[in-house]
């Protein structure tokens, strides 16, 4: 059996599509420890206007959409109903994450191969990371966040959870050895493709890689969690792309309102 046998994976050739690739936008049930940032209205509007911007062909969603470490998928569609059913609506590509895996209908990643012979590969990224790219620590992440939202009645668990995520987004040092350690990854990868694209770091990043069989490219597609917008345009013909950022001008605090300097 080979390796790709073990994986779900979506294979497109020789069309050429310009695809908007975003990834770790964490929607949740709107529970204490929801990280999203948007308003439902507001995400829909942002996207439709890329998309017409940039004539997108295909939004890829490139994992960790649905925090199910956080809550369960219904209650998450429930409550972000405009969002799941515009998703539909536009036949967005799913592509698992380490919050998302059990999500049918989504593949572990994504290759694509071009008029010209170009081999592009796009996956969430978690694998390069130890914890969350082994079953044994995406079952201690679902445990560690199954106690901390039985906490989050409380201020203080939810307090510190944000604080710890708001210090995450603010460390350089951590943030560099994470991108590092995804470059590394992607590298390997770059060995049979020419463009690859990951998530997972919430760091949006575009890169040359140097390799032995040539030039090579990665990106990373950041996050839209936090109110943010990131995001790649990617030409699969000419592999030409554009970096998107922006944050929402009106961010949705948590439920709880704490740590609400984080959305502000």
């Amino acid at each position: 059996m080979s390796a790709l046998e073990y994986f779900s994976w979506k294979y497109i050739k020789g069309k050429q599509l310009r695809l908007f690739i975003v990834s770790d936008l964490h929607l949740s049930d709107g529970n204490p420890l929801c990280t999203f940032g948007w308003h439902e209205d507001d995400f829909i509007e942002a996207m439709e206007s890329i998309r017409k911007t940039h004539a997108v062909d295909r939004v890829v969603l490139n994992g960790d959409v649905f925090d199910l470490y956080k809550s369960r998928y219904r209650s998450i569609a429930m409550h972000n109903r405009k969002i799941v059913d515009y998703l539909a609506d536009i036949d967005a590509l799913f592509i698992k994450g380490n919050h998302d895996r059990t999500f049918p209908g989504a593949y572990d990643f994504c290759s694509i191969v071009n008029g010209r012979g170009e081999k592009i590969h796009i996956e969430h990224g978690h694998r390069a990371d130890v914890i969350n790219g082994t079953m044994l620590g995406r079952g201690v992440g679902r445990v560690f966040f199954r106690l901390l939202n039985s906490a989050s009645r409380f201020s203080r668990p939810c307090a510190w959870y944000f604080g710890y995520v708001h210090r995450m987004e603010e460390r350089k040092d951590k943030r560099a050895r994470n991108s590092n350690r995804h470059y590394r990854y992607a590298t390997k990868l770059l060995r049979n493709n020419d463009v690859v694209v990951l998530g997972h770091t919430h760091k949006i990043e575009a890169r040359q890689a140097e390799t032995l069989y040539g030039r090579k490219r990665y990106f990373n597609s950041g996050s839209c969690s936090l109110g943010r917008m990131q995001g790649i345009i990617l030409d699969t013909e000419t592999l030409s792309h554009a970096a998107i950022r922006f944050d929402s001008l009106r961010r949705k605090p948590p439920a709880n309102g704490v740590f609400r300097g984080l959305f502000a």
